[in-house]
């Protein structure tokens, strides 16, 4: 039997992940909401992260902010030109600056060893930021769930062999060349909660 500690921990911890793959999707009007949430979430987990997100809110507050961030977010993410920091695991993890490569086959592998299968609607490859948090936040829930530690063995090791390997210097690519303070926020919640 668990504690209601250790479920509380494992559901913000849970939480953390499926935040900040909400911060990582293009901004819109309801990131005030999901920086409130990462603030409540942060409370008992890791409170000297609450001022970064505390920064965050003040700078997304307006439709002006709004835009500034959809042209950072863009050039960061995006393109139309290179893109200045790629979310995607295999350009970190294949060293060749390329997208759907080896890792990012043994990523959807993964998914489906999970039991899950890609919507023909989603458009980015496996190995976006987003779906691997996302990822991260359904092996903790199916944990949570099921009380099944096999969801957990599996979170260490997609998380040991998939995410953590290129976090950081994802993260250090977004500090380097984000023009909002917003992402360089970002890039120091994420290197404080997940690397």
């Amino acid at each position: 039997m668990t504690s209601p500690t250790y479920t509380q921990d494992l559901t913000q911890t849970a939480n953390v992940y499926k935040l900040i793959s909400l911060l990582y999707g293009p901004p819109t009007d309801g990131l005030e909401e999901i920086l409130t949430l990462s603030e409540q979430t942060l409370v008992n987990l890791k409170p000297e992260l609450i001022p970064i997100v505390n920064e965050m809110k003040t700078l997304s507050d307006s439709k002006s902010k709004l835009e500034d961030l959809t042209v950072d977010y863009a050039k960061l993410f995006i393109g139309p030109f290179d893109l200045l920091a790629p979310p995607y695991g295999s350009v970190y993890l294949e060293g060749q600056r390329r997208v759907m490569g080896d890792s990012t086959v043994k990523v959807l592998q993964f998914y489906r060893q999970a039991g899950l299968n890609l919507s023909d609607e989603f458009k980015e490859p496996p190995d976006h930021i987003v779906t691997e948090l996302e990822f991260m936040y359904y092996l903790i829930a199916k944990h949570i769930e099921t009380g099944d530690k096999q969801w957990l063995v599996m979170k260490e090791e997609f998380f040991n062999n998939f995410l953590s390997p290129w976090i950081k210097d994802f993260s250090i690519r977004i500090l380097e060349n984000a023009r909002t303070v917003f992402y360089k926020n970002l890039a120091q919640l994420t290197l404080g909660l997940i690397s």
